[in-house]
């Protein structure tokens, strides 16, 4: 029955652990939230976003390269009666939290050749300047707008995730750096974010400071006591909450163990070697895609849920990836060359196969954020999600009608459980400029949009 403060936090060996929300304390809200009609979003001090509820609203911008099969990508309806195509048939169990937008273009992809022109610009809408690498430029892209709204708010601005290094050679049939097909999040027009591709190092920015990270004693040992006193001064729905929130971090630590015990080789070398000679090297990447791909999506279930920050990107891939598909049945070839299908029936039907597979990996940090409770609704609901393309034929380099879907964002007054033909405003950024307004950001234009998109 004792009041927690609402900044209340778990501490330990140079390790603090921001609470998810709990009844117990309203870690987010405070006396100056302006409370309003629930599934209402509002501005919050100077500008920040929040639910009716307090519950902070976040966006995060996912990106699949390489573009889909058009032939299987189409969503019709809205509700009960919302039917959806084979390649978005892994959505069915969250479609009445999805958004699927109709008939959206880049205009400014047009200058350019091939991938890279429509992939760094995708969060910004401005034209590619086109270079081998010397002059890169770019619109500063949404997510940093956001970034910059949330500046000291959260202890991370943003998180950047990816899987793949970026290469910095050039694409010698299109004459554009390789850069470009690296990032989708730019803090300047000249300046990519840093990306991590490694879920130990995304975790540690998440968790541990720089003296944590020297050891490999968990997190949630190290905070156990705090824990445990925490636990008696809550109510027991909070108690239950709690236990489930250790859980999936305990679970995430297991799986990035065990991930890398894994890939290592049994081998011990003939020179001995001082460690305190070295820096801490940097842990491997999964060799297991669909394990490397959910870890970084927890990692942004996490950020959210524990406030860390209100903005993140994650890159399934780079632009013209490679990636080897052949762990999935029915396909036997790379993500690039299958989307350059030539109308080929069997390339084709291995093109779709992988685009419903990425589908999947929406549809599981969609339904992991579904089933967090948060305020008056689920992290979800206080959620923007978005799924997207530069591409919409990956064999044409198609920038008209994208593959987009948005996820969640009911607190913020998104309308969701249909299909939304997006007609006379059929401008991606006008897409971000509807999030940007949401997020709370002051803008009465973006890139090429002066017009948000109605969401509602």
């Amino acid at each position: 029955n004792k009041p927690l403060n609402r900044r209340t936090m778990l501490k330990g060996l140079g390790v603090t652990l921001a609470l998810p929300w709990l009844e117990s304390a309203n870690v987010f809200g405070s006396s100056q939230i302006a409370q309003g009609a629930a599934g209402t979003a509002e501005s919050v001090g100077t500008g920040f976003a929040a639910t009716g509820g307090g519950a902070p609203l976040r966006m995060a911008a996912m990106f699949m390269p390489n573009g889909v099969n058009t032939q299987h990508w189409n969503a019709q309806g809205e509700g009960d009666a919302m039917t959806l195509s084979d390649t978005l048939a892994p959505l069915e169990t969250v479609k009445q939290d999805i958004l699927v937008l109709k008939g959206l273009h880049n205009r400014n992809a047009a200058g350019g050749d091939g991938h890279y022109a429509k992939t760094a610009n995708l969060l910004s809408g401005e034209t590619v300047r086109k270079t081998k690498g010397r002059d890169l430029h770019v619109g500063v892209s949404m997510d940093q707008l956001i970034a910059r709204q949330y500046a000291g708010q959260t202890p991370l601005n943003s998180l950047v995730l990816a899987t793949e290094p970026t290469r910095s050679g050039v694409d010698t049939n299109v004459g554009f750096t390789q850069i470009y097909g690296g990032h989708i999040s730019w803090s300047s027009p000249t300046t990519p974010v840093p990306k991590e591709i490694y879920p130990r190092l995304a975790f540690d920015r998440l968790f541990r400071d720089n003296t944590a990270r020297q050891t490999d004693r968990s997190i949630l040992d190290a905070v156990l006591d705090d824990a445990h006193r925490l636990e008696n001064n809550v109510s027991g729905s909070d108690r239950q909450k709690l236990g489930e929130f250790f859980e999936s971090i305990r679970a995430v630590e297991h799986r990035i163990e065990a991930m890398e015990q894994a890939g290592q080789e049994q081998w011990t070398p003939d020179t001995a070697v001082n460690p305190d000679d070295l820096s801490r090297p940097a842990p491997g990447l999964p060799e297991d895609a669909t394990e490397h791909y959910r870890l970084m999506l927890d990692m942004i279930v996490l950020a959210f849920q524990m406030n860390k920050t209100r903005v993140a990107t994650f890159m399934f891939g780079n632009s013209v990836s490679g990636r080897n598909m052949s762990f999935l049945d029915g396909v036997s070839g790379g993500h690039h060359h299958m989307s350059h299908h030539e109308n080929n029936p069997e390339k084709l039907r291995q093109y779709q196969l992988i685009n419903r597979y990425f589908i999947d990996q929406l549809a599981y940090i969609t339904g992991r954020m579904r089933d967090i409770p948060e305020g008056e609704g689920s992290l979800l609901d206080h959620t923007l999600l978005m799924f997207g393309s530069g591409l919409s034929d990956g064999n044409s380099h198609n920038f008209h009608n994208l593959p987009v879907v948005l996820a969640g964002g009911r607190g913020a007054g998104v309308r969701t459980g249909r299909a939304l033909d997006c007609g006379g405003n059929n401008r991606l950024c006008a897409l971000h400029l509807a999030l940007l307004q949401r997020m709370g950001v002051d803008a009465e234009r973006f890139g090429d949009a002066d017009t948000p998109l109605a969401l509602g």
